[in-house]
């Protein structure tokens, strides 16, 4: 009898053993699945690119496939670049570049809009599942054309009967949500402006865009890879490291210039509480606009207005003005120009953020102007 019960609490023991080992393998198999790995860092490069097929999509990817194949990951950090692209005509997909591989994590349907908030919204959802992190840094890439719509204000994408779509500023902030970024660098024209700024003052801790066009290839993808991913970011550099890489193009033997500038998200308010101090005495129009400093060209004339130079020529008072450059210093810590923007505007002068003069003209209402946070919150109450 002794024998037999030793026999059977083994079998019960070798039976309780297997069920803990099996539940734990099982348990241990749906957390890797379901809880990727916490790193210090994500980026996601979100490229509209099924557009103009003389944007540099290629390009730019391969020097990010560059950069991560000479070590800029060396922190931990996961790059990530959602794509949907004009040639060759593929699905649009979410990659991950790692040292030496491009790994496809998701495929998305053939026919999405890559420029639908909605679209934006499930790519960055895809991205806290797939690569949790302690913060986030964003690139966006694609054409743009500052707060101005429907005219590509964010992003660009060809529909199948050639239709062009874009998102509006109002839904490329929703669409982002609320302090998601450590950072977000726009790789696009005339996103430097106060109006776009302002409407995304609550989506990143800081913001790298230009207020006037970024030809050509844009970011210095080689050499900023690698910052964007360092234990402390070095946004001075990033900045640098773009302003030199285009004041060395041309085009037709012009130098095609560029200002870019960063923005510290946290003194927007400030400079907002400053312009309104300028507003509640001056609400003229200037007589001579076409004087004032400019980030525009061509067709973009009459929409980029140095914010200063604007303020400026609409108030003498001494200490209003002394107040807003204050607080603009606070908001753009760094703004890196070349001599010229197309040979055209000097830009030797300037704060680094554009604004529109309201009454200037009658595009206001055309472009969608008065859709903004910036009119309602700022400019509508001086401007009835």
């Amino acid at each position: 009898n002794t024998a037999e019960m030793k026999n059977k609490l083994q079998y019960i023991l070798l039976i309780l053993t297997s069920f803990i080992v099996f539940s734990s393998c099982e348990d241990s198999d749906d957390i890797d699945a379901r809880e990727p790995a916490m790193v210090s860092r994500t980026v996601l490069v979100y490229m509209a690119a099924n557009n103009s097929p003389s944007l540099p999509h290629t390009q730019n990817f391969n020097a990010m496939v560059s950069a991560a194949n000479n070590g800029a990951l060396a922190n931990g950090g996961r790059l990530i670049v959602f794509r949907k692209i004009s040639y060759p005509k593929v699905e649009a997909q979410l990659v991950e570049i790692t040292k030496n591989t491009v790994n496809v994590l998701k495929t998305y349907p053939s026919d999405i809009n890559s420029v639908a908030p909605d679209v934006m919204k499930m790519v960055i959802a895809d991205i806290h599942h797939i690569a949790p992190a302690e913060e986030y840094g964003l690139l966006l890439w694609s054409h743009a054309s500052g707060w101005i719509a429907p005219s590509r204000s964010w992003g660009q994408d060809i529909g199948f009967s050639g239709q062009d779509r874009e998102m509006s500023i109002p839904d490329l902030a929703d669409a982002l949500g609320n302090h998601q970024f450590r950072f977000i660098y726009m790789d696009c024209c005339f996103m430097g402006n106060i109006e776009t700024l302002y409407e995304l003052r609550d989506v990143a801790d800081y913001i790298i865009a230009s207020p006037t066009e970024t030809p050509y290839a844009g970011m210095d993808y080689e050499r900023n890879i690698p910052e964007f991913f360092a234990e402390d970011i070095d946004f001075h550099k990033i900045v640098a490291n773009t302003h030199e890489v285009v004041a060395a193009q041309q085009r037709d033997g012009d130098h095609c210039g560029i200002a870019i500038s960063l923005y510290d998200m946290s003194r927007i308010e400030a400079v907002s509480e400053a312009v309104k101090s300028i507003y509640a005495d001056n609400t003229h129009v200037p007589n001579d606009t076409y004087s004032i400093q400019q980030y525009g060209f061509m067709s973009w004339d009459s929409y980029f207005y140095d914010l200063d130079a604007y303020m400026s020529s609409i108030s003498d008072d001494e200490s209003a003005i002394g107040r807003l450059r204050m607080e603009l210093q606070q908001f753009i810590p760094i703004c890196r120009a070349t001599e010229k923007i197309w040979q055209r505007y000097p830009l030797d002068d300037i704060c680094g953020v554009s604004a529109f003069i309201p009454g200037s003209s009658n595009l206001q209402t055309k472009y969608h102007y008065d859709d903004l946070k910036w009119y309602h919150d700022v400019v509508e109450p001086y401007f009835q």
